[in-house]
Protein backbone atom coordinates (compact mmCIF):
# COMPACT_ATOMS: atom_id res chain seq x y z
CA UNK A 1 0.00 0.00 0.00
CA UNK A 2 1.31 3.47 -1.04
CA UNK A 3 0.00 6.42 0.99
CA UNK A 4 1.05 9.98 0.02
CA UNK A 5 1.90 12.60 2.67
CA UNK A 6 -1.47 14.29 2.27
CA UNK A 7 -3.16 10.89 2.64
CA UNK A 8 -4.99 11.37 -0.64
CA UNK A 9 -4.98 9.04 -3.58
CA UNK A 10 -3.52 6.11 -1.73
CA UNK A 11 -2.91 3.00 -3.80
CA UNK A 12 -2.50 -0.61 -2.87
CA UNK A 13 -1.04 -3.48 -4.78
CA UNK A 14 -1.18 -7.18 -4.17
CA UNK A 15 1.47 -9.69 -5.28
CA UNK A 16 0.79 -13.30 -4.77
CA UNK A 17 3.29 -15.60 -3.13
CA UNK A 18 3.52 -17.66 -6.33
CA UNK A 19 4.65 -14.63 -8.35
CA UNK A 20 7.36 -13.82 -5.82
CA UNK A 21 8.59 -17.39 -5.84
CA UNK A 22 8.61 -17.38 -9.67
CA UNK A 23 10.61 -14.14 -9.79
CA UNK A 24 13.12 -15.46 -7.27
CA UNK A 25 13.41 -18.66 -9.28
CA UNK A 26 14.18 -16.65 -12.41
CA UNK A 27 16.87 -14.69 -10.56
CA UNK A 28 18.41 -17.88 -9.20
CA UNK A 29 18.35 -19.51 -12.64
CA UNK A 30 19.94 -16.40 -14.18
CA UNK A 31 22.71 -16.39 -11.59
CA UNK A 32 23.32 -20.11 -12.11
CA UNK A 33 23.38 -19.66 -15.89
CA UNK A 34 25.82 -16.74 -15.71
CA UNK A 35 28.04 -18.63 -13.28
CA UNK A 36 28.00 -21.70 -15.51
CA UNK A 37 28.90 -19.67 -18.59
CA UNK A 38 31.77 -17.98 -16.75
CA UNK A 39 33.05 -21.30 -15.40
CA UNK A 40 32.96 -22.74 -18.92
CA UNK A 41 34.48 -19.87 -20.87
CA UNK A 42 37.10 -18.50 -18.45
CA UNK A 43 39.33 -21.59 -18.90
CA UNK A 44 38.74 -21.32 -22.66
CA UNK A 45 39.90 -17.71 -22.62
CA UNK A 46 42.97 -18.70 -20.61
CA UNK A 47 43.70 -21.54 -23.04
CA UNK A 48 43.30 -19.15 -25.96
CA UNK A 49 45.79 -16.73 -24.41
CA UNK A 50 48.29 -19.54 -23.85
CA UNK A 51 47.83 -20.77 -27.42
CA UNK A 52 48.32 -17.26 -28.78
CA UNK A 53 51.54 -16.83 -26.77
CA UNK A 54 52.79 -20.21 -28.00
CA UNK A 55 51.87 -19.31 -31.59
CA UNK A 56 53.80 -16.04 -31.33
CA UNK A 57 56.80 -17.90 -29.91
CA UNK A 58 56.55 -20.54 -32.62
CA UNK A 59 56.36 -17.88 -35.33
CA UNK A 60 59.38 -16.08 -33.87
CA UNK A 61 61.40 -19.31 -33.57
CA UNK A 62 60.38 -20.39 -37.07
CA UNK A 63 61.56 -17.05 -38.43
CA UNK A 64 64.86 -17.43 -36.56
CA UNK A 65 65.29 -20.94 -38.02
CA UNK A 66 64.69 -19.58 -41.51
CA UNK A 67 67.27 -16.84 -40.92
CA UNK A 68 69.77 -19.35 -39.53
CA UNK A 69 69.19 -21.59 -42.55
CA UNK A 70 69.77 -18.60 -44.83
CA UNK A 71 72.97 -17.71 -42.95
CA UNK A 72 74.14 -21.33 -43.07
CA UNK A 73 73.62 -21.46 -46.82
CA UNK A 74 75.54 -18.21 -47.14
CA UNK A 75 78.41 -19.57 -45.04
CA UNK A 76 78.52 -22.73 -47.14
CA UNK A 77 78.68 -20.61 -50.28
CA UNK A 78 81.50 -18.56 -48.75
CA UNK A 79 83.38 -21.73 -47.83
CA UNK A 80 83.00 -23.16 -51.33
CA UNK A 81 83.98 -19.81 -52.82
CA UNK A 82 87.19 -19.68 -50.80
CA UNK A 83 88.07 -23.30 -51.51
CA UNK A 84 87.42 -22.98 -55.23
CA UNK A 85 89.39 -19.74 -55.37
CA UNK A 86 92.44 -20.64 -53.30
CA UNK A 87 92.28 -24.42 -52.99
CA UNK A 88 91.46 -26.61 -50.02
CA UNK A 89 94.57 -25.42 -48.17
CA UNK A 90 95.01 -21.68 -47.82
CA UNK A 91 98.68 -20.70 -47.73
CA UNK A 92 97.75 -17.44 -46.07
CA UNK A 93 96.59 -19.46 -43.07
CA UNK A 94 100.03 -20.97 -42.50
CA UNK A 95 101.58 -19.53 -39.35
CA UNK A 96 104.54 -17.39 -40.42
CA UNK A 97 107.77 -17.12 -38.54
CA UNK A 98 107.97 -14.10 -36.26
CA UNK A 99 111.01 -11.96 -36.90
CA UNK A 100 110.26 -9.11 -34.50
CA UNK A 101 108.30 -9.73 -31.30
CA UNK A 102 108.04 -6.01 -30.55
CA UNK A 103 106.53 -4.81 -33.85
CA UNK A 104 104.70 -8.06 -34.54
CA UNK A 105 106.37 -8.48 -37.94
CA UNK A 106 106.37 -11.90 -39.62
CA UNK A 107 108.32 -13.34 -42.48
CA UNK A 108 106.75 -15.17 -45.43
CA UNK A 109 108.25 -16.81 -48.47
CA UNK A 110 107.54 -13.74 -50.63
CA UNK A 111 107.64 -10.73 -48.34
CA UNK A 112 107.50 -9.42 -44.81
CA UNK A 113 104.07 -8.58 -43.45
CA UNK A 114 102.73 -7.49 -40.11
CA UNK A 115 100.19 -9.72 -38.41
CA UNK A 116 98.30 -6.54 -37.47
CA UNK A 117 97.80 -5.78 -41.19
CA UNK A 118 95.40 -8.72 -41.41
CA UNK A 119 93.02 -7.35 -38.76
CA UNK A 120 90.41 -4.88 -40.12
CA UNK A 121 91.70 -1.54 -38.87
CA UNK A 122 91.27 1.00 -41.70
CA UNK A 123 87.80 2.49 -42.17
CA UNK A 124 86.78 1.70 -45.76
CA UNK A 125 85.16 5.13 -46.32
CA UNK A 126 84.23 8.28 -44.44
CA UNK A 127 80.48 8.73 -44.14
CA UNK A 128 77.35 8.43 -42.04
CA UNK A 129 76.03 5.11 -40.72
CA UNK A 130 72.42 4.80 -41.88
CA UNK A 131 71.86 1.21 -40.74
CA UNK A 132 73.57 -0.92 -38.13
CA UNK A 133 73.95 -4.69 -37.92
CA UNK A 134 71.01 -6.53 -36.40
CA UNK A 135 69.67 -10.02 -35.92
CA UNK A 136 66.20 -11.16 -36.90
CA UNK A 137 63.70 -11.33 -34.06
CA UNK A 138 60.06 -10.83 -33.16
CA UNK A 139 59.98 -7.25 -34.47
CA UNK A 140 62.82 -7.56 -37.02
CA UNK A 141 62.04 -9.41 -40.23
CA UNK A 142 65.52 -9.78 -41.65
CA UNK A 143 69.06 -10.10 -40.37
CA UNK A 144 71.36 -7.29 -41.47
CA UNK A 145 75.01 -8.27 -41.36
CA UNK A 146 77.36 -5.33 -41.16
CA UNK A 147 76.59 -1.63 -41.53
CA UNK A 148 75.48 0.75 -44.29
CA UNK A 149 77.64 3.86 -44.70
CA UNK A 150 76.23 6.73 -46.74
CA UNK A 151 78.77 8.55 -48.91
CA UNK A 152 79.05 10.29 -52.26
CA UNK A 153 78.85 8.11 -55.33
CA UNK A 154 82.34 7.60 -56.69
CA UNK A 155 84.15 8.01 -53.35
CA UNK A 156 87.10 5.58 -53.08
CA UNK A 157 86.68 2.41 -51.01
CA UNK A 158 89.74 1.33 -49.01
CA UNK A 159 90.71 -2.20 -48.02
CA UNK A 160 90.16 -2.51 -44.27
CA UNK A 161 93.13 -4.88 -44.00
CA UNK A 162 95.70 -6.63 -46.14
CA UNK A 163 94.63 -9.83 -47.83
CA UNK A 164 93.49 -11.48 -51.04
CA UNK A 165 90.33 -10.99 -53.12
CA UNK A 166 88.23 -14.16 -53.02
CA UNK A 167 85.22 -12.66 -54.81
CA UNK A 168 84.82 -9.77 -57.23
CA UNK A 169 81.58 -9.70 -59.15
CA UNK A 170 77.90 -8.84 -59.20
CA UNK A 171 74.94 -10.31 -57.34
CA UNK A 172 71.28 -9.39 -57.13
CA UNK A 173 71.22 -8.07 -53.57
CA UNK A 174 74.54 -6.19 -53.29
CA UNK A 175 75.26 -5.36 -56.93
CA UNK A 176 79.01 -5.03 -57.53
CA UNK A 177 80.62 -6.71 -54.54
CA UNK A 178 84.09 -7.49 -53.22
CA UNK A 179 85.00 -10.08 -50.57
CA UNK A 180 88.52 -10.03 -49.11
CA UNK A 181 90.14 -12.76 -47.05
CA UNK A 182 92.74 -11.47 -44.59
CA UNK A 183 93.99 -14.62 -42.95
CA UNK A 184 93.35 -15.70 -39.36
CA UNK A 185 89.72 -16.40 -40.47
CA UNK A 186 88.94 -12.71 -41.14
CA UNK A 187 86.76 -11.67 -44.10
CA UNK A 188 85.44 -8.25 -45.12
CA UNK A 189 82.58 -7.59 -47.58
CA UNK A 190 82.05 -4.43 -49.65
CA UNK A 191 78.70 -4.13 -51.46
CA UNK A 192 76.72 -1.82 -53.82
CA UNK A 193 79.97 -0.63 -55.45
CA UNK A 194 79.88 1.53 -58.55
CA UNK A 195 83.03 -0.21 -59.77
CA UNK A 196 85.40 -2.91 -58.50
CA UNK A 197 89.09 -2.19 -59.10
CA UNK A 198 90.26 -5.62 -57.99
CA UNK A 199 89.62 -9.03 -59.46
CA UNK A 200 89.60 -12.48 -57.90
CA UNK A 201 92.94 -13.65 -56.44
CA UNK A 202 94.41 -10.12 -56.44
CA UNK A 203 96.41 -9.33 -53.33
CA UNK A 204 95.71 -6.01 -51.60
CA UNK A 205 97.40 -4.08 -48.84
CA UNK A 206 95.70 -2.28 -45.99
CA UNK A 207 94.33 1.11 -47.07
CA UNK A 208 94.58 0.37 -50.79
CA UNK A 209 91.73 1.63 -53.01
CA UNK A 210 89.73 -1.39 -54.17
CA UNK A 211 86.59 0.20 -55.64
CA UNK A 212 84.19 3.14 -55.77
CA UNK A 213 81.03 3.83 -53.74
CA UNK A 214 77.93 3.16 -55.82
CA UNK A 215 74.22 2.42 -55.85
CA UNK A 216 74.09 -1.01 -57.50
CA UNK A 217 71.92 -3.95 -56.48
CA UNK A 218 69.00 -3.44 -54.08
CA UNK A 219 69.88 0.04 -52.85
CA UNK A 220 67.97 3.25 -52.08
CA UNK A 221 70.95 5.55 -52.64
CA UNK A 222 74.75 5.69 -52.86
CA UNK A 223 76.28 3.90 -49.88
CA UNK A 224 78.66 1.11 -48.90
CA UNK A 225 77.42 -2.08 -47.29
CA UNK A 226 80.34 -3.22 -45.15
CA UNK A 227 80.64 -6.49 -43.23
CA UNK A 228 83.31 -8.09 -41.04
CA UNK A 229 83.36 -11.88 -40.53
CA UNK A 230 85.51 -13.93 -38.16
CA UNK A 231 85.50 -17.73 -38.42
CA UNK A 232 82.39 -17.53 -40.61
CA UNK A 233 80.53 -15.55 -37.94
CA UNK A 234 79.34 -11.99 -38.60
CA UNK A 235 80.94 -9.38 -36.33
CA UNK A 236 79.76 -5.85 -35.58
CA UNK A 237 81.98 -3.50 -37.63
CA UNK A 238 81.49 -0.78 -35.00
CA UNK A 239 83.60 -2.89 -32.64
CA UNK A 240 86.49 -2.55 -35.10
CA UNK A 241 85.80 1.05 -36.12
CA UNK A 242 84.46 3.03 -33.12
CA UNK A 243 84.95 6.27 -35.10
CA UNK A 244 81.69 5.47 -36.87
CA UNK A 245 79.88 5.98 -33.56
CA UNK A 246 80.19 9.76 -34.04
CA UNK A 247 78.47 9.60 -37.44
CA UNK A 248 75.82 7.03 -36.51
CA UNK A 249 72.36 8.23 -37.62
CA UNK A 250 70.38 5.16 -36.58
CA UNK A 251 67.58 5.30 -34.01
CA UNK A 252 69.31 2.67 -31.84
CA UNK A 253 72.20 5.10 -31.38
CA UNK A 254 69.85 7.85 -30.20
Amino acid sequence: MLIPDDESGSKSYHVSKMVIQFALSLVVLFVIAVTGILLYYIPKISDYSDLKIRLDQFSSERHKVLELTRDLNRLNQMDELVRHSLGTKLDIDDKPIMIDSITGAFSTASNHISFIDNIPSVAPIQGFVSQRSRKAGLFVNKTHHGIDIVAKEGDPILAAASGVVVYSGWNYEFGNMLILYHGDDYFTHYGHNKQNFKKQLDRVIRGEVIGLVGNTGISSGPHLHFEVWKKFRAMDPLNFFPEYQTTDLTSSHE
